[in-house]
C-alpha cells in the first residue's frame, strides 16, 4: 500500500527475524520494517550470511523454520483482521507485543496503533479508555501499560490462543528459533 495506508503484517521480537528475502535468494523486497519498540539486534550483510548458511546446515535449517513461523503468524492475523473485533485485534497485538519484548509498556502513540491494524484514531483511543477503565491498561501521552495479563487475554480472540499453544508445542516448525552457537535468541534486523 501507499505510505500514508500502510499496515503491520506480522509483529517480530527477540525470537525472530527479518529479511527473508534472501534467505530465498532474493535481493530485494517490496516490505518495509519499522521499529516500533526499541530494543537491540544482530545484523549480517547478505554475503556473510549466505556463506554461513552453506558451512552451517542446521542455521539455514533455523531460519527457515523461523520463515515458516512467520508465514502462519502472518496468515493468522490477516485471518484475525477479518473475522474479529477491533478490541479483540488490539488486545492480540499487545499480547504479542508483551511476548516478543518482554515489557508490560510500550512507547508507542494511539495513531501509529491506528495505523498499523487499520484502523481510525478515534477507534483506538475508544477501545483503549474502555479498557484502562476496568483496570486491563494505563495509557498516558505515547505510553500504554498493560496492567491485566489476564485479562486481556481473555478479551483476545482466539488467534492469539492458538498460536501461543502451538510456539509451546513440541513442534520445531513454529517455535522461536534460538541460535545454539551463542544460546541467545536469533534476531537479525536485517540483510544487508
Amino acid at each position: 500500500t501507499d505510505t500514508r495506508n500502510a499496515v503491520e503484517v506480522w509483529l517480530v521480537g527477540r525470537e525472530g527475524v527479518v529479511g527473508s528475502a534472501a534467505l530465498l535468494g532474493l535481493d530485494s523486497t517490496p516490505l518495509r520494517y519499522l521499529v516500533q519498540i526499541g530494543g537491540s539486534a544482530l545484523r549480517i550483510s547478505v554475503d556473510d550470511l549466505r556463506k554461513a548458511m552453506a558451512d552451517q546446515p542446521q542455521l539455514r535449517a533455523l531460519l527457515l523454520d523461523d520463515l515458516h513461523a512467520t508465514l502462519l503468524r502472518s496468515s493468522q492475523s490477516t485471518a484475525c483482521s477479518l473475522s474479529h473485533s477491533f478490541r479483540q485485534r488490539l488486545a492480540r497485538w499487545l499480547l504479542t507485543a508483551q511476548d516478543c519484548s518482554d515489557r508490560d509498556e510500550f512507547r508507542i502513540t494511539q495513531e501509529l496503533l491506528a495505523r498499523i491494524l487499520g484502523v481510525r484514531r478515534a477507534t483506538v483511543s475508544e477501545t483503549i479508555k474502555s479498557l484502562e477503565g476496568r483496570g486491563i491498561l494505563a495509557r498516558m501521552r505515547g505510553l500504554i501499560k498493560i496492567r491485566d495479563r489476564d485479562r486481556l487475554q481473555e478479551i483476545s480472540c482466539r488467534c492469539y490462543r492458538s498460536l501461543r499453544v502451538e510456539e509451546k508445542s513440541d513442534s520445531p516448525r513454529i517455535r522461536p528459533a534460538r541460535l545454539p552457537l551463542l544460546g541467545l535468541p536469533l534476531l537479525l534486523l536485517a540483510f544487508e
